[in-house]
C-alpha cells in the first residue's frame, strides 16, 4: 500500500510524495502549470531546453556521462494542456538505491540533477544558449507537424479549435508554427523566468526516496524565488449555442468525423463521475453503443469512440468513415446519444463499464510514472484523490444518473475531414 504526503513547500508550490517500495525505480516530476496564454511557444520549448543541459553539465556529452554514472538515468521533458492551463513538464526516472552497488545513494544525486537542470541552468550572455534553442525549435516544430500530419489528430484538434473559438482551450499547446520558427533565446529565457516566478507548481515523487531530503532542497531553492503564483481558470460554456458545421476537404482517403458536444457543466465543480460513465457506456469500449451498434451492426464506420473532458466540460465523438456516410454517421450518433438519454442500456453494459474504468484506475497503481501522471494532474484541485478512492466513487454512480449526465450533452461543433482519394481502412 502507497503512503501520500503533500506538503506545501511555498507559494503556489507542493510536493506529492507517494512513498512505495513495490519498484525498483523512482520518478520525479515536476509539472509547472500557467494560464494559456501568452508566449504559448516559447513555453512549450522551454522543458526541451533545459533538458539539454545545465551549469554544471554544460553540453551533450557531460550530462549524458552523468546519467550513466546514475546507473543509466533518464530525463523527460514535455507540454500539455489541462483545461485552459499550460503545463510544462520535466522529469527524471532512476533505480531505487536499495539496487544499487553496496546500496549506492543515487536517487538524491538524481533529484540535484534535475533541480539543477530547472534552476541552474546553463546560460550564455545572460540568455538560453542559441544554438540549444535553434535545435529545439526545430525541433519542436517538426514536433508539431507530425502530430498534425496525422489526420485523426488534426481532425480532432481542428474541431476543438472551432468549438473553442475565442477561448484559450482552442490553443494548440504548442502554439503557432509561425511563432515557434520565431522563437529566441530571449523569449524562451523570458518564459523561463515567468515560470518559476508565477507558475503553479507540483512535485511528485513516486518510489522509495528520503522524503525529508527533497523536502529541503526543494525549499532551498524556493526560498530563492520571488514567487507571485498565477491565477487558473478555465472558462465553460454550458450548453451549445446552436449546432454548427465545418469542413475540409484533403487528399487523404479515409474521412474523419468529428463532433464536439457541451457536458452540462458550468464550472469544473460541476463534474460528476456519472458523466463519465456515461461517455463511456456512449463510445468508450467494445460494451459501448457506437462500438456495438454504429461500427459492428450498421457498419457505418472504421472505428468511432467517445471521449469526456472534464477540465474543460465538452465531450468529442471522433469517427473514421467513408465520406459519403457522412449523414447516415452524424444521424447513428445521436440516435446512440437519444438511446442513453431514454436508459436504453442494460445494466451488464454498466457493469462492463465500471470493470473497464475499475481496470484503468488499477494501472495508475503500476508503475512511478502511472502515478506521478495520477498526482501531477490533480495540481489544480483542492484535494487529492488516490486512484482508489476515485473508484469507490465511480462504483457509486447508478443507472439513473447515467441517463441524467446524458439529457444534459448538446452538440455544438460539427468538423468533417473530407477524404479526396478514394475509398481505404488508412489515414
Amino acid at each position: 500500500m502507497s503512503e501520500i504526503k503533500q506538503i506545501k513547500i511555498a507559494d503556489g508550490v507542493d510536493a506529492c510524495f507517494v512513498v512505495t517500495d513495490r519498484f525498483k525505480t523512482s520518478k520525479v516530476l515536476v509539472t509547472m502549470a500557467m494560464p494559456l496564454e501568452g508566449d504559448v511557444s516559447a513555453r512549450a520549448a522551454l522543458p526541451f531546453v533545459l533538458r539539454r543541459s545545465c551549469r554544471k553539465y554544460p553540453d551533450f556529452s557531460s550530462l549524458n556521462g552523468y546519467l550513466d554514472e546514475l546507473y543509466g538515468a533518464s530525463l523527460q521533458a514535455g507540454v500539455e494542456k489541462l483545461g485552459e492551463a499550460h503545463l510544462v513538464k520535466m522529469g527524471i526516472s532512476v533505480i531505487g538505491d536499495r539496487f544499487t552497488l553496496d546500496g549506492e545513494s543515487v536517487a538524491e544525486r538524481a533529484v540535484e540533477l534535475l533541480f539543477d537542470l530547472i534552476f541552474d541552468p546553463k546560460l550564455e550572455n545572460g540568455i538560453f544558449d542559441p544554438s540549444d534553442v535553434e535545435i529545439e525549435k526545430r525541433l519542436l516544430a517538426e514536433r508539431m507537424v507530425s502530430e498534425l500530419d496525422d489526420k485523426r489528430v488534426y481532425a480532432v484538434s481542428r474541431c476543438q479549435e472551432l468549438m473553442c473559438e475565442g477561448e484559450a482551450f482552442g490553443k494548440n499547446r504548442y502554439g503557432e508554427l509561425s511563432e515557434i520558427e520565431s522563437l529566441t533565446p530571449k523569449r524562451v529565457f523570458d518564459a523561463w523566468r515567468g515560470v518559476l516566478k508565477s507558475a503553479v507548481i507540483r512535485v511528485v515523487v513516486a518510489g522509495d526516496s528520503d522524503t525529508d531530503k527533497i523536502e529541503k532542497m526543494l525549499s532551498d531553492k524556493f526560498s530563492e524565488i520571488e514567487r507571485s503564483p498565477s491565477a487558473i481558470s478555465t472558462s465553460f460554456i454550458k450548453s451549445a449555442r446552436g449546432e454548427r458545421y465545418f469542413s475540409e476537404e484533403q487528399p487523404v482517403k479515409q474521412g474523419k468525423l468529428v463532433m464536439g458536444f457541451r457536458a452540462g457543466m458550468e464550472s469544473k465543480d460541476d463534474y460528476r463521475t456519472a458523466m463519465t460513465v456515461m461517455s463511456d457506456i456512449f463510445g468508450g469500449g467494445t460494451y459501448s453503443r457506437l462500438f456495438l451498434n454504429v461500427r459492428e451492426k450498421m457498419s457505418l464506420c472504421y472505428y468511432c469512440g467517445s471521449r469526456l473532458n472534464r477540465e474543460k466540460g465538452i465531450m468529442i465523438v471522433q469517427s473514421g468513415i467513408e465520406t459519403e456516410n457522412e449523414e447516415k454517421m452524424k444521424t447513428a450518433i445521436l440516435e446512440q446519444l437519444d438511446a442513453l438519454r431514454a436508459g436504453d442500456f442494460t445494466k451488464e453494459t454498466l457493469e462492463a463499464s465500471m470493470l473497464s474504468i475499475n481496470e484503468t484506475l488499477r494501472a495508475y497503481g503500476d508503475s512511478p510514472d502511472a502515478l506521478c501522471s495520477w498526482y501531477s494532474a490533480q495540481l489544480l484541485d483542492e484535494v487529492i484523490k488516490t486512484p482508489d478512492e476515485r473508484a469507490a466513487e465511480f462504483n457509486a454512480v447508478t443507472f439513473d444518473e447515467v441517463c441524467g449526465a446524458a439529457k444534459e450533452v448538446t452538440l455544438d461543433t460539427v468538423f468533417m475531414l473530407i477524404g479526396t482519394e478514394g475509398n481505404s481502412d488508412g489515414n
